[in-house]
């Protein structure tokens, strides 16, 4: 799904694990974030998603491979909520 104007980013997951040991990753980073129910739109095996801002999307993303964090994908996103 290609959001025309994202105002954050959602990091999908393929288990609650991945989400929580993501979660930790970046708090532990100081990384801005919210764990948030995943948007219908998204097609995963996982409930739980992570919500970072467009300007955190790259510091995540490197973050949770600094930590060998596994997650499906992110994904752009238009959140009422940020």
């Amino acid at each position: 799904m290609l959001m025309v104007d994202p105002n954050c980013f959602i990091i999908l997951f393929d288990s609650t694990h991945q989400a929580m040991s993501a979660e930790a990753a970046l708090k532990e980073a100081g990384i801005r974030h919210a764990v948030v129910n995943t948007p219908r739109e998204f097609s995963v095996n996982c409930g739980i998603s992570l919500r970072v801002a467009v300007e955190d999307r790259d510091a995540a993303v490197a973050s949770l491979a600094g930590r060998g964090v596994i997650y499906a994908r992110v994904e752009p996103y238009r959140s009422r909520w940020v």
